[in-house]
């Protein structure tokens, strides 16, 4: 596993639910889209002061694979600001964690990569106990649990499509690049009825320090998610953001962070089966292969016949 990759995806996914968070529901910033825009914006910034080259479609290279990323993403960021503003963030990080199930279903199907038994059901186990927290979430909102639905869905698209995108040539700058260009073009269409004026905390430096840090930590998760992916596959991205979950859930049961939770046994008990069910999951994924009984047989069958080789004399 490529550990730098992993940490900076769950320092920024941690840091940056969090953010959002403040912008959207403590201080009710009324466009998603202008948040979008602005990430997009310092994306495009760092890439082209950085002077990274930036790949245009060529034969060798597809034109499909990066379109379709790029829509994917666009998806993925809209409707994952949308339900974080919708949920409160305990809710929000337990029903996220629908999407590991579903990337590692899809991983299956598309790239024919086998499933381990224990990390099937440590997944069940991180689901079911979702569910049960869901069930009794005395601040249930239908349209907060559809976006965050919505939004597992574009998330499993989005890591499958790209590692199909970077095995197809392209660099994760490019893939970056293309992303916030086609961002930041959709952006603007949404948000040219919006009225900046209907906000009013534009001077408040709270709202200044939370929003810049959204717009930094936009570009940063971005970058670390397609670096996780291409270090190391689409299920270890969603193994980094479950544990993520886990102890920011954990956080929020404490009392931190988030005003919006309201306390109750059921939703408490749920939450702690699906952080379970996360560690199980970690635990379970970490394994090294020399771990089963079948590897350990071969390489020891793989050593005695190396033994056997060196012990027989020269003639």
């Amino acid at each position: 596993m490529h550990w730098p990759s992993i940490l900076l995806y769950m320092g920024s996914s941690f840091f940056i639910v969090i953010f959002n968070k403040i912008v959207l529901t403590v201080f009710a910033f009324t466009s998603v889209p202008f948040i979008m825009i602005m990430q997009s914006f310092f994306t495009t910034a760092v890439i082209l002061l950085k002077c990274t080259p930036i790949q245009c479609a060529s034969e060798d290279r597809s034109k499909k694979d990066l379109a379709l990323v790029c829509l994917l993403n666009i998806g993925n960021i809209f409707f994952g600001l949308s339900s974080a503003a919708a949920l409160n963030i305990a809710m929000f990080t337990a029903l996220r964690r629908v999407s590991i199930f579903m990337t590692m279903m899809a991983q299956y199907y598309v790239f024919g990569e086998p499933i381990d038994k224990r990390v099937y059901w440590s997944v069940l186990i991180m689901i079911i106990g979702s569910m049960i927290a869901a069930a009794n979430d005395v601040t249930f909102s239908l349209r907060g649990y559809t976006l965050v639905m919505v939004n597992n869905v574009f998330t499993t698209a989005a890591q499958i499509q790209t590692k199909k995108t970077l095995e197809s040539s392209w660099s994760k700058s490019s893939i970056l690049f293309w992303s916030a260009i086609c961002s930041a073009c959709v952006s603007l269409v949404s948000v040219i009825h919006w009225d900046p004026s209907s906000f009013n905390a534009w001077d408040n430096w709270a709202f200044q320090f939370a929003f810049f840090c959204s717009i930094v930590l936009g570009f940063a998760i971005n970058y670390s998610y397609t670096w996780t992916i291409e270090q190391n596959d689409a299920l270890t991205l969603a193994v980094a953001g479950s544990t993520k979950s886990a102890i920011m859930g954990l956080m929020v049961i404490m009392g931190l962070f988030d005003r919006t939770y309201i306390f109750s046994w059921w939703n408490c008990i749920g939450l702690q089966i699906s952080t379970i069910g996360s560690f199980m999951y970690v635990l379970f994924k970490n394994k090294t292969p020399s771990d089963s009984p079948q590897k350990e047989n071969t390489l020891t069958q793989e050593n005695n016949e190396k033994t056997q080789t060196t012990s027989r004399p020269v003639v």
